[in-house]
């Protein structure tokens, strides 16, 4: 099953207590309509609103902890006659919040006259064989006096309820730059009328119409948003109607995107309830196209590791466009874990064999970005073959320079979903066995460093006895370019395993603290690792647990191994002097810790 419908399965079936309307709030208008007499009925499972003439806006938010900060306007279908309520709001907001959204449920204004057909009949199906041929787009399907009339005030409703959610912005936790309307039906030509009329806060920041064609002349705005139109080819001329609406906003140079659905008819379902045509997918396309937006997060390309980390942003592993050269492992809503924290910390990670995988780290480094870290490790997610690892060769210190370059210009990209996300005043290199080798080259190489981790690792006394390849020698294809390679100021090129041309000389070229985790007597990295303590010139903490070279990676939530590293990265990072405790009183470790050997010196 397509997990983002396993989703929205989970949430229509879900207990009640995870959603609620929080809020029922008048819709200020101009022109008050006669008063009438609203009327809420029932056909089968579904609520039918009718003679509305006082609107209002319902409103549903998400948990806090999902929350994107995303808001759409809801504009229910039913012809201007009725409003579809349970299927266009009320279900469709379980859906929405589920993926942390907020939903506001838009009741606008009716038609209430009698039902009269002297305002002519359906239109004409149009000739779509060239958007020459299109006149503009009108596909009222029943345009009379009343109707025209009606159609105004919903729009009016329409225009004054972003107002009002905007206004309500900080109290509902909702950005004010990402708000806008799913419409269906008739409630798209509500939303697109509203669209072409905005003045100044009346802007959306996007749109989308489902299966609902502009109820009057389409005069697209010079600071319209992008638009997403979905439909069925045979949904009469409602069809045709949408057609012209995405041309017009083609042809006024505007982002638009049409999908025009092959098969069945009528409104669409949710996928509780499936039709078995291809227009199933609208839900999916409707949320890849938000996503692509950056209306709310990218979920496409989640990997969700265990249950997520146990810290208090559930974690994803993340392969996100924006960094094809690494793996980010971050919060999940990366909104919320900032809002929380401020700018997050940056950890690169170099693997261990200075391969192009993180696959054996993906619980210890989930556990660490729960916590509210972004830890970029070099290249793909996916494990691979000895053969294949032999056929990319090895990483280089190269990559961790690049991971934090191509972090720090995403944090200054307004258009990035990293900007001003990224704390690039707390930059940890980190790696394991030979990325831990990497990580301390990048510590001296790298002055926006501002300290290093080195698991199961440490500088060999001389150069390796083995032949180290040039940097970049078998950079994988889509990786960083020869242009890359960058000089060491103190002399030396940025080198492979162990630090390629650095020694345990070169430690003393250090400028930050750092943290040798070790694995014991039994890891080889043991006598290096005690070697480096005594010659590094900075504040140096060695902390030894005997559980070999591969340490707790694999074990639940990254095992000990993790735990410490937290306790390091919280104190080094965000300055949380509780944590310090484990490395410099003995007596926090009498206990729990009992098993660790910790020592440090220069602080």
């Amino acid at each position: 099953m397509n997990k983002f419908k396993a989703i929205i399965l989970a949430a229509l079936f879900s207990p009640a207590s995870i959603w609620a309307q929080q809020a029922v709030l008048p819709v200020p208008v101009q022109n008050p309509s006669p008063k009438g007499e609203e009327k809420v009925t029932l056909r089968g499972e579904e609520k039918i609103i009718t003679g509305v003439t006082e609107p209002t806006i319902s409103v549903y938010l998400p948990d806090e902890k999902a929350n994107t900060g995303a808001a759409v306007i809801l504009c229910p279908g039913g012809a201007m006659r009725m409003l579809s309520w349970t299927n266009d709001v009320e279900r469709m907001a379980r859906v929405l919040n589920e993926r942390g959204i907020a939903a506001i449920g838009l009741k606008y204004r009716l038609n209430n006259a009698p039902m009269d057909m002297k305002g002519g009949a359906m239109p004409a199906l149009v000739d779509v064989t060239g958007f020459q041929k299109f006149p503009k787009a009108n596909a009222n399907p029943m345009p009379s006096v009343e109707g025209d009339k009606a159609n105004m005030n919903a729009v009016d409703d329409a225009r004054n309820a972003i107002k009002l959610v905007r206004e309500h912005a900080a109290e509902w936790k909702i950005n004010p730059d990402k708000v806008g309307y799913v419409g269906f039906s008739a409630g798209g030509g509500v939303a697109i009328g509203a669209t072409i009329l905005a003045q100044g806060g009346e802007m959306p920041n996007y749109l989308v119409s489902v299966y609902g064609p502009s109820l009057m002349d389409v005069d697209v705005p010079q600071n319209a948003p992008d638009l997403l139109v979905l439909t069925r080819a045979d949904h009469g001329n409602v069809a045709a109607g949408c057609l012209q609406l995405f041309l017009e906003w083609k042809k006024a140079g505007k982002n638009a995107e049409l999908h025009m659905y092959g098969d069945g008819n009528g409104p669409f379902a949710l996928p509780d309830r499936k039709s078995a045509t291809t227009t199933d997918t609208w839900l999916d396309n409707l949320t890849s196209w938000l996503e692509a937006k950056h209306i709310i997060p990218q979920t496409s390309n989640f990997v969700r590791i265990e249950d997520g980390g146990s810290g208090p942003y559930k974690a994803v592993l993340d392969r996100n466009a924006e960094t094809p050269d690494f793996t980010l492992y971050r919060p999940e809503n990366l909104d919320y874990a900032v809002q929380q924290e401020g700018p997050l910390p940056l950890v690169v990670f170099a693997n261990g064999g200075c391969s192009f995988t993180s696959k054996n780290y993906e619980n210890y480094l989930t556990e660490i970005a729960s916590h509210g870290y972004l830890v970029a490790a070099v290249g793909s997610y996916d494990e691979m073959t000895l053969e294949q690892l032999q056929r990319l060769g090895m990483t280089d210190t190269e990559y961790l320079i690049h991971a934090i370059d191509v972090m720090q210009q995403l944090n200054a990209d307004p258009k990035s979903l990293f900007y001003q996300k990224v704390n690039m005043q707390q930059v940890c290199a980190m790696g394991q066995s030979c990325g831990g080798g990497q990580a301390l080259t990048t510590a001296i190489a790298d002055k926006r460093v501002t300290n290093c981790v080195a698991l199961n690792s440490g500088f060999a006394r001389n150069k390796p006895p083995f032949p180290v390849e040039e940097p970049g020698s078998k950079r994988p294809a889509g990786g960083p370019k020869d242009g890359w390679a960058k000089k060491v100021s103190e002399g030396g090129q940025y080198g492979k395993e162990f630090g390629g041309t650095m020694t345990q000389a070169d430690l003393a070229r250090l400028h930050s603290p750092v943290m040798y985790l070790i694995g014991g007597p039994d890891d080889v990295a043991y006598p290096n690792a005690n070697e480096n303590y005594e010659l590094v010139k900075v504040p140096v903490t060695l902390c030894n647990l005997p559980v070999g070279h591969m340490a707790t990676y694999n074990q639940h939530h990254g095992g000990a191994f993790a735990d410490i590293t937290l306790k390091w990265l919280d104190w080094q990072m965000k300055g949380r002097t509780d944590s310090s405790r484990f490395f410099l009183n003995a007596d926090s470790r009498k206990d729990k810790y009992s098993g660790w050997d910790v020592k440090q010196k220069n602080w």
